[in-house]
């Protein structure tokens, strides 16, 4: 069975949501401080998101954050999808 945990993440500049799954919940756990690298950003009903795949690595860190910024949650923002010309 898959588990699968939508958590917020973030320091004293902002947070963003984060998707997590499985043996990463093991880790990812409310107050805990982690080291997130090589995930992805991605825009999910245009909204961004965090996800860390096969590729990506999370583990407990020892910088400590002081505080959240839960006003500038970057998840919050409603992205829209521009077509550029080359």
């Amino acid at each position: 069975m898959n588990q699968v945990a939508e958590c917020i993440v973030g320091d004293e500049f902002g947070c963003v949501k984060l998707m997590a799954f499985d043996d990463q919940l093991n880790t990812i756990k409310e107050g805990a401080t982690i080291t997130i690298r090589n995930a992805n950003a991605n825009v999910v009903k245009e909204h961004l998101r965090i996800e860390i795949d096969r590729w990506a690595k999370v583990e407990t860190s020892k910088i400590t954050v002081r505080s959240v910024k839960t006003s500038r949650n970057l998840s919050d923002i409603e992205y829209e999808l521009v077509s550029v010309k080359v």
